[in-house]
């Protein structure tokens, strides 16, 4: 029977893995220890972050609902604490197989984000390892595809033969700097690791209900950000927005990185990139979500200089940390050894159903509360 560890179940990916881990005991028959770390709040403790955050009704895959009430009481056990303060239970034995997805999500290129990226991705991740690699017989990192940082034309998994680097900010920086200090814990201490990097990361493709996503963030935010514009000022103009009119992003559903970083347990090879094979086109992605919003748009090749009101405050903030990427070079990711481990399930043709994911969102104004839930029969 495997004993299991797993950190940021109350993130995206993180509650998605659960979801995978609880549906593939289901699906085998098999039983496991799983033990999540979560920290609690000044009015929550962690297992009730679990219940209400995890748990909640417009979250859960139908495909575990009848079931995983049951399993949450029998399997599934709540460490209270911080990543760089816990106590593993003496029960959980000296096997276990770990997936740390805990880490601070900041594209800023602040001060302030380069001492929180420091300290929660690098220092609390560095303490964290020390509690657990003498107890570990096989770690799953997840990092970003983005550690590799601006890069034109094709990438390969193997990030590390590499020794040039252009980050565009913090955030793939201490990625990358945690990624070579992993490899190198595991070495010293003798257990098999794999860094699943995901990329831009939607809503479920796969399991239904469609679109859901515990989180609404990255390219989500761009049309949140306009959404509330337009509200406030139906007749705000043309909006001129700065792209690389050949580039792409590679935006992969949370169900499809889930059944991969859970696949990564099987696997010898030191990096998986999660990715899909195929970039949706950053003008596609824009005219999209600007147009769900209503709002009129001219693509420039170039972050203008005389800009409008709107203008500013978009490019001061979310534009800020996002047209480093929509400006990006052209590449794509050869994604070959994750269709490999994922060969029997489809892959998701995101081009064609990026307006229902975006659209979906934009319509539950990026809050699951305002899903409507379906009536028990």
């Amino acid at each position: 029977m495997n004993t299991i560890l797993v950190t940021g179940v109350t993130g995206n990916i993180g509650s998605h893995v659960l979801f995978e881990l609880l549906f593939d005991l289901y699906s085998k028959s098999e039983e496991a220890t799983i033990y999540v770390l979560i920290r609690k709040q000044q009015v929550k403790s962690a297992k009730q972050r679990l219940l209400d955050e995890v748990f909640t009704e417009q979250l859960i895959p139908k495909k575990i609902t009848p079931f995983y009430k049951g399993y949450l009481e029998k399997y599934v056990h709540v460490i209270e604490g911080e990543i760089n303060n816990f106590i593993l239970p003496d029960d959980a034995g000296n096997d276990l197989i770990v997936y740390h997805l805990a880490a601070s999500v900041n594209l800023s290129n602040t001060e302030k984000a380069k001492n929180e990226i420091a300290h929660v991705n690098y220092v609390n991740t560095q303490a964290f390892f020390e509690t657990i690699k003498l107890r570990t017989k096989k770690l799953v990192f997840v990092s970003t595809a983005f550690s590799r940082g601006e890069i034109e034309g094709e990438i390969t998994d193997d990030y590390h033969s590499v020794t040039n680097f252009d980050f565009r900010n913090f955030y793939e920086a201490y990625k990358m700097k945690v990624e070579k200090l992993i490899l190198q814990i595991a070495k010293e201490n003798n257990f098999s690791c794999t860094i699943a990097r995901p990329s831009v990361v939607s809503g479920r493709l796969i399991d239904y209900p469609k679109f859901v996503s515990s989180r609404y963030i990255v390219f989500y935010a761009i049309g949140e950000f306009f959404k509330k514009i337009k509200k406030t000022q139906p007749d705000l103009g043309k909006v001129r927005m700065v792209l690389n009119m050949d580039g792409g992003l590679n935006i992969v559903p949370v169900d499809y990185v889930a059944k991969g970083i859970i696949r990564a347990t099987n696997i010898d090879e030191e990096q998986l990139n999660i990715t899909l094979t195929h970039n949706v086109p950053t003008q596609h992605i824009i005219k999209s979500i600007l147009q769900k919003c209503g709002v009129e748009i001219e693509l420039v090749d170039e972050e203008p200089k005389d800009k409008t009101r709107i203008e500013k405050l978009f490019y001061k903030t979310i534009g800020s940390q996002l047209v480093k990427y929509s400006t990006s070079k052209k590449h794509n990711f050869e994604s070959k050894l994750i269709r490999e481990l994922l060969a029997d399930i489809e892959e998701p043709n995101m081009l064609d159903s990026f307006s229902e994911v975006y659209d979906f969102a934009h319509n539950i104004n990026f809050d699951n509360n305002n899903i409507k839930l379906e009536p028990n029969l």
